[in-house]
């Protein structure tokens, strides 16, 4: 492999490629940090030959192109003298930092908002990997990136991504992999041991979600404390003959362990029952069942919307599940048990959206047919001259017409403020809409 230095050069192109800095070395190859075309980006070099099929699989990628801005994508495929290979990408902005910082505590989302936004995110990018026909097949901790300020997120190594049902020799890494996986099951229609696929990739992904919401491993558990260290035969035995969900409704006996799984102990009671029920369905009954009882991406994304539209801040400044502990004229808040004052409610297309200002409103609120679960196209305000009156300032495009409680209709221009006002009936479109 060319090993470059400081201020060395190569053409590519008939464009010079400069090596400002190495940024990561593994055991794959090395990262440079390059210039191209005036331009810094990312240099990845392999350490050895690679296989012909995976040279190809990495061409294919990079002429089909990202599925989404998410997607650190590879870029351009570069041929060096020694018949090693490379590739260009873009570069990591500095403004994300690892999901492993995240798990370790070295970093917390602003909010429970955003951690929430970011996991839609992860959902939506995943559901687009899929409908270009490709899968991930290594999804892992070291895989994403986040802003922890804003929830956007970056997914990277996607040298391993290949077309469904295909296959490079990549299993994964443990704690992530289907159980499948782990313990090398037989495919009966193939006669051959289960490879990564999309099925796959949904149990991970599950997995991956589990920890962002509950800071552990969702088959960790008193499990642990059979083993003195955990080696192959433990990780085989845990994650992969006899799986157990650490919530599952009638096996308690793999708990998380008090004093051990502080995190877990106090994030799940937090979660909703409806998120609660998508991750047993997956670590239960999606274990054997992988077609149909693993939960997909788009299911993943209603949930997750459902949890981030029924959101409340409190005074404390926590956000949490409004009427999650009692009833939704008495509830408190988990984290300080202040009470809080009754709620206003948009109630759309089968949704409820609690309204409080910073709340943001997506398309798909408002077109029950559309797929974009992340744009928003509204938000709530408050009047700067009297911050008493709320209002939600739209940016939807078409007209608004709105209807209070006496019958007098009013035109709303797409970029205007409709007042929150209990009562109010708004027609967007074919959508009818009210503040309760």
């Amino acid at each position: 492999m060319p090993k470059f230095k400081k201020n060395d050069k190569f053409k590519f192109n008939e464009e010079d490629v400069k090596i400002l800095d190495i940024l990561g070395e593994g055991g794959q190859g090395i990262v440079y940090l390059a210039e191209y075309e005036g331009k810094q980006m990312a240099l990845k070099v392999y350490s050895d030959l690679v296989s012909s099929d995976f040279e190809y699989n990495l061409k294919n990628n990079i002429n089909k192109g990202a599925p989404s801005d998410s997607f650190l994508w590879p870029q351009k495929l570069i041929h060096f003298d020694d018949d090693k290979i490379g590739y260009l990408m873009d570069l990591r902005p500095s403004n994300y930092s690892s999901f492993v910082k995240y798990l370790n505590g070295n970093i917390r989302f602003k909010d429970n908002y955003t951690l929430i936004s970011w996991c839609i995110e992860l959902c939506k990018s995943f559901k687009q990997l899929h409908e270009k026909g490709f899968s991930y097949q290594d999804l892992n901790d070291g895989s994403f990136f986040l802003d922890e300020n804003t929830g956007s997120l970056l997914i990277c190594d996607n040298d391993n991504v290949t077309a469904d049902r295909k296959n490079l020799g990549i299993l994964g890494k443990m704690r992530y992999m289907a159980p499948e996986i782990v313990r090398r099951e037989i495919n009966p229609i193939t006669n051959e041991a289960w490879m990564p696929d999309v099925h796959t990739d949904r149990f991970s992904l599950a997995i991956i979600l589990f920890m962002a919401l509950c800071l552990g491993n969702p088959f960790e558990g008193e499990c642990l404390k059979k083993y003195e260290f955990i080696d192959e035969k433990a990780e085989l035995e845990i994650y992969g003959k006899n799986p157990v969900f650490i919530y599952h409704k009638d096996n308690k006996d793999n708990r998380p362990i008090r004093g051990y799984h502080s995190a877990v102990l106090k994030r799940w009671p937090l979660l909703p029952i409806y998120v609660k029920e998508a991750f047993h369905r997956t670590f239960v009954d999606g274990l054997d069942d992988r077609e149909n009882k693993r939960t997909t991406e788009l299911e993943w994304i209603k949930v997750l919307t459902r949890y981030r539209d029924e959101l409340v801040t409190c005074e404390c400044g926590k956000q949490y599940i409004y009427g999650l502990f009692e009833k939704k004229e008495n509830s408190s808040c988990p984290y300080c048990n202040k009470k809080k004052q009754a709620y206003t409610y948009l109630y759309i297309n089968k949704q409820s959206i609690i309204l409080e200002p910073e709340k943001k409103l997506y398309i798909s609120h408002f077109d029950k047919y559309s797929s974009d679960y992340t744009k928003a196209v509204g938000i709530v305000v408050r009047n700067k001259k009297n911050p008493a009156l709320w209002g939600i300032k739209m940016a939807i495009g078409k007209q608004i017409l709105v209807k209070d409680t006496q019958g007098v209709q009013k035109e709303i221009d797409g970029n205007g403020v409709i007042p929150i006002v209990k009562g109010l009936k708004i027609k967007i479109g074919e959508t009818i809409a009210e503040i309760r």
